[in-house]
């Protein structure tokens, strides 16, 4: 692997131990390139008044060895039960933006969901629809069925962009979980289809 690779696993687990709070690790080796993510939603006042939210990932292509990596956080405030609004800054592609826009969270022990709309503060921004929905139940007093879906729907004032769904199904042993996944793409104006399944192991800190 490059050593560009291994910089940027190095900057994802550095922001992944800033997390403190519903922190996760997560490898998701496909069949055509390997992700590796963290997320967390940390609540900044007991009340859940202020939180934030944090997505950072390298995806490495297999073929190319090439990487990217993505760095996404967003300050929210709860105006009316999980609804308010929120601002932060994403880096992609080379290419760093201030994000303003509105959210909605539901948070517990079994559901989990936080869902955004935001917009670049720049000319010709781009628009993105996000959602992070997780839920669980318990199998037996150790084991839990855990599953997990994200969607990101990115388009500007032309036309759509890029968007891309995560979906993860399997077992959850304590702070440990694995099994089946699938990585979904669609491209441009005509939104062309890809998918990429495999195999995620995660840990929650």
């Amino acid at each position: 692997m490059k050593l560009k690779s291994l910089f940027l696993f190095g900057i994802l687990w550095l922001l992944t131990q800033m997390g403190y709070s519903q922190t996760t690790l997560e490898t998701f080796a496909a069949t055509e390139e390997m992700v590796v993510e963290s997320w967390f939603f940390k609540p900044l006042t007991d009340d859940y008044k202020f939180s934030i939210f944090s997505l950072n990932d390298v995806v490495v292509d297999y073929e190319t060895e090439g990487s990217e990596f993505v760095s996404y956080t967003i300050l929210g405030y709860d105006v009316w039960k999980g609804f308010g609004p929120v601002v932060g800054g994403r880096i992609f592609d080379g290419r760093a933006s201030a994000l303003a826009g509105i959210q909605w969270v539901k948070a517990g022990e079994q559901l989990l969901i936080s869902t955004n709309i935001t917009t670049e503060l720049r000319d010709n921004p781009f628009y993105e629809f996000y959602l992070l929905a997780q839920y669980r139940f318990p199998i037996s007093k150790k084991l839990n069925f855990f599953s997990q879906f994200q969607n990101s729907t990115n388009f500007n004032n032309d036309a759509h962009s890029l968007s891309f769904q995560r979906t993860r199904v399997g077992l959850s042993l304590q702070k440990l979980q694995f099994g089946l996944g699938i990585n979904t793409y669609q491209f441009g104006e005509e939104g062309d289809f890809e998918s990429d399944p495999g195999l995620f192991v995660r840990l929650e800190f």
